[in-house]
């Protein structure tokens, strides 16, 4: 789902399908969107591995090419060792160093991406429900904190109806994204023990 269907999508389940006179700005459906598709990376970021060619007596690593960089997770230099060979690192400020200092090979970088939605999306198709149910939630929250001094149609019952609708989506969201979370979780093993 695309950022248009995804918008379509949000608005179908609030109910905002009515072009001429939308409660919500597609700026504040897109933004829900955004929000919401960050927070999923941070639960469930995507996996990336890339090979960096080391500077020789360098030990800072060009890693502007990592876009959308969430998190640096190992780096092994050099490559081919057995067993492999992990470098300790800094990665500050968007600069990678090494403890070791390169030689003109290959660095191997482990890294987490975040999720993107526009003309296409990262997200998994069987979780894009997750980014409807939050994008929903935040947007019929800020109806109701900006409904609640104005005079409405629907009178007081409309501010707290939306809230309780939103909050109980907002709860739906937080629960499924823990659930993701757990499910991308690494649980360490020990493969061996000494006697």
């Amino acid at each position: 789902m695309n950022l248009v269907e995804m918008t379509a999508r949000v608005r179908q389940d609030l109910q905002d399908t009515d072009e001429e006179n939308y409660r919500w700005t597609d700026d504040e459906v897109e933004g829900a969107i955004q929000r919401t598709v960050m927070e999923y990376s941070l639960h469930a970021p995507i996996e990336q591995q890339t090979d960096i060619t080391t500077t020789y007596r360098d030990a800072d690593l060009d890693i502007t090419g990592l876009s959308g960089l969430l998190k640096i997770e190992s780096v092994e230099f050099p490559l081919g060792e057995t067993p492999k060979y992990f470098q300790a690192f800094n990665y500050w400020a968007g600069a990678l160093r090494m403890v070791d200092e390169g030689d003109g090979t290959k660095a191997r970088v482990k890294w987490l991406k975040k999720h993107t939605i526009g003309e296409s999306t990262t997200i998994p198709a069987e979780h894009e429900e997750i980014i409807v149910l939050g994008a929903t939630g935040y947007l019929a929250m800020s109806v109701s904190a900006y409904a609640v001094d104005k005079a409405t149609i629907a009178g007081s019952q409309a501010t707290i109806n939306y809230r309780a609708w939103g909050m109980e989506r907002l709860q739906r969201y937080d629960e499924k994204l823990k659930q993701v979370a757990r499910a991308n979780r690494v649980i360490p093993r020990q493969f061996y023990t000494e006697e």
